[in-house]
């Protein structure tokens, strides 16, 4: 069988199917993190080596003949990184073309199935990330929580933390965030979260999972937090309006793709972003994306072969990993 190999090496894990060009998936494996300014282009393929052991397994019952290579990594954003690594991996001899990008075009192709579009990904960080019908690329965020990251969870809290100890001075309106984040640290009372916030072992992640709060009391009503959640949603509107702006997209209709968690957080990021994003691009519309990043992978390894990704293609995809996971 023609297979292909797709990858997506994030942060956290790295997600790796097997299928052939026709959209069947035959298997799925996993293994450690592969982000590229984490773990550098040694770590990348020594978490591919993992892989590639798990997929000789598979193949020991099978005759495989593997065409495609394609391959999402996180943190690769320069081409000369993705030279490097597309060269270490080509002397493997894994598959006959290989293929390495960024993990964005793996999440846009996730909602797209490798359609022109813009995604925009607001987990701990955030990012948007577009390509147009000639094929070029715009890109807006990532800049880092310290730099940006408008939009992300780490930017939610952050917000909610300000409007805490703003509230505690009577220069902001009391909002149920204080109790909610007094009580998720254990702490007394807010001056509490001064030794928290400067503590070493307090990071970007402990400020990140505040999201979660926020969203809880923006659900109960809080105004505080539902202005976060705005403001949060309208941060990632105006950066996938300038993603379509630097594509000429704004009278093009496209699929905007929303991914990370901050998305499930409800209605109210998504409604605000869209509420921007129309300024940019009136005929753009929201959707979520059905398959994980590493399908995204998937759908471009088959339009690298030259097969279209039809109706049929899409089914067999779906049927296919539902079968994996049962």
């Amino acid at each position: 069988m023609n297979l292909i190999i797709a990858v997506d090496a994030g942060g956290t894990k790295t997600d790796c199917l097997i299928g052939t060009t026709q959209g069947e998936i035959l298997a799925r494996t996993s293994s450690g993190p592969a982000n590229y300014q984490l773990v550098g282009g040694d770590g990348v393929l020594r978490v591919i080596k993992e892989l590639l052991c798990a997929v000789d397994e598979y193949c020991s019952h099978e005759k495989c003949s593997f065409e495609v290579m394609w391959i999402g990594i996180a943190g690769v954003d320069r081409p000369g990184e993705r030279e490097q690594i597309t060269k270490a991996l080509q002397t493997l001899g894994i598959a006959r073309r290989v293929v390495v990008d960024n993990d964005a075009i793996i999440a846009l192709a996730s909602g797209t199935m490798g359609d022109p579009g813009v995604v925009v990904i607001a987990g701990t960080g955030s990012i948007a990330f577009g390509i147009n019908e000639e094929g070029k690329r715009a890109r807006a965020g990532g800049w880092g929580y310290i730099l940006g990251d408008e939009g992300s969870a780490y930017h939610i809290g952050r917000a909610a933390l300000n409007s805490v100890t703003r509230a505690a001075d009577g220069r902001g309106q009391p909002t149920l965030l204080s109790q909610a984040i007094i009580d998720h640290f254990r702490i007394s009372n807010v001056d509490g979260l001064v030794r928290l916030a400067y503590a070493d072992e307090f990071g970007r992640i402990n400020i990140a999972n505040l999201a979660v709060i926020v969203a809880e009391s923006a659900g109960k009503g809080d105004e505080t937090a539902i202005r976060i959640l705005g403001q949060a949603g309208a941060e990632l509107g105006i950066a996938a309006g300038a993603v379509a702006k630097a594509l000429k997209m704004e009278s093009t209709a496209f699929p905007c793709v929303t991914t990370g968690g901050v998305f499930k957080s409800g209605s109210r990021v998504s409604e605000a972003l869209m509420k921007e994003l129309v300024k940019a691009a009136p005929l753009s519309r929201l959707t979520r994306p059905e398959f994980p990043p590493v399908a995204g992978a998937y759908f471009l390894g088959i339009r690298e072969v030259g097969q279209d990704i039809d109706e049929t293609i899409v089914q067999r995809v779906r049927a296919s990993l539902l079968e994996i996971r049962s």
